[in-house]
């Protein structure tokens, strides 16, 4: 009995990848034009804070910004949030000697967080 049951599995097997054929598409992204992506981030390290600045094509879907701050040596993590009428933000905190890297990423109303910008990254020797 157990034989039988083995070659039908192999059977099923068999049929199911001749059936299989790659004439199928996969569905679009729906977050791909649902919020934009911030673009053009520069980071620069002013007196005792980082600068940061990007652009955003549309804003009309944006209700505010998250700024992710990632300590290099470490990995912490560190999030912040800007309204959505601008486009920069000053991250004022205590750096210790490393790098850091910056990104920023859009969030609507339904907070649906859209991708994230490029990465700047900061060297921070005091």
């Amino acid at each position: 009995m157990s034989r039988a049951l083995w070659l039908l599995f192999y059977v099923l097997l068999i049929l199911g990848i001749l059936h299989c054929n790659k004439d199928h598409s996969l569905p679009s992204k729906f977050h791909e034009s649902r919020i934009g992506i911030p673009q053009d981030l520069a980071a620069s390290f002013e007196g005792d804070d980082v600068i940061l600045g990007w652009s955003m094509s549309d804003t009309a879907a944006v209700f505010y910004y998250i700024v992710t701050v990632t300590e290099g040596t470490s990995g912490v993590e560190r999030q912040y949030t800007t309204p959505r009428d601008r486009q920069s933000y000053t991250v004022e905190f205590a750096w210790v000697d490393s790098f850091y890297t910056f990104q920023v990423q859009a969030v609507d109303k339904t907070n649906f967080v859209g991708q994230k910008s490029n990465v700047d990254t900061v060297f921070i020797s005091q």
